[in-house]
């Protein structure tokens, strides 16, 4: 004798979650404004992070400009730098090189 089986099928894909976000607000001008630079240590990531920040100095007056260089580029900023930055500066960008 033969039993029935319920198979049931599912499926297994989902939607992306995608969590909310709003980005800093922006600043009305650069013009004196103090900059971060976050540089990852991956080859040329100085290179590239020197002529941008030449080029803001140039165009948009930034009046000063602090470095925090990771250990790696697989390790986290030091929380301290991190916290350093958003103390004295008014905008931080980080590159990543290669």
């Amino acid at each position: 004798m033969t039993q029935k089986q319920d198979i049931t099928l599912v499926n297994p894909t989902t939607q992306a979650v995608v969590a909310p976000f709003d980005g800093a607000p922006r600043l009305p001008s650069l013009a004196g404004t103090r900059l971060g630079i976050i540089d990852d240590s991956k080859r040329n990531a100085d290179v590239l992070l020197e002529e941008l920040v030449d080029l803001l100095r140039t165009r948009y007056e930034i009046s000063d400009v602090r470095w925090h260089r990771k250990p790696s580029a697989s390790r986290p900023a030091d929380p301290d730098a991190i916290k350093n930055l958003a103390e004295h500066c008014d905008s931080v960008i980080i590159a990543i090189g290669d």
